[in-house]
């Protein structure tokens, strides 16, 4: 087994002990929010002898835009409960610094690319 292919193959232990232990913990989880009180949104922190204990519970919102616009002029603007997010339009911006080099020196200095971090999936050849 060549050094690479021995790498290969601690990583892949490695997956497999990390998905066996996040499988353990949220059966414990489950069994610790079994155990106390929780709220329906938000936080709640308990005590015990040797511990403390945090519970949270999310709650996501979402909004279907189409109906938000047959219904948003039921409401004063001022009291819409919207939020608009600007964001960097990754496409537009490869697009502008391919296709209009001029254009995007202008206002390349908003914005700020970098690189994440390499995704890395192996798989065993049978």
């Amino acid at each position: 087994m060549s050094n690479i292919d021995g790498l290969l193959a601690d990583w892949l232990d490695a997956k497999a002990a990390e998905q066996k232990a996040q499988a353990l913990r949220y059966k414990i989880e489950a069994q610790i929010t079994a155990a106390f009180d929780t709220k329906p949104e938000g936080a709640i922190t308990h005590k015990t002898e040797l511990h403390k204990v945090t519970l949270t519970q999310p709650v996501s919102r979402k909004i279907d835009l189409r109906k938000w616009e047959m219904v948003k002029d039921r409401l004063p603007v001022a009291l819409h409960p919207i939020k608009v997010k600007i964001e960097a339009d990754a496409a537009g911006m490869k697009w502008l610094a391919e296709h209009e080099t001029e254009l995007w020196g202008k206002v390349a200095e908003a914005f700020e690319t970098k690189p994440g971090k390499i995704g890395v999936k192996v798989e065993r050849v049978e």
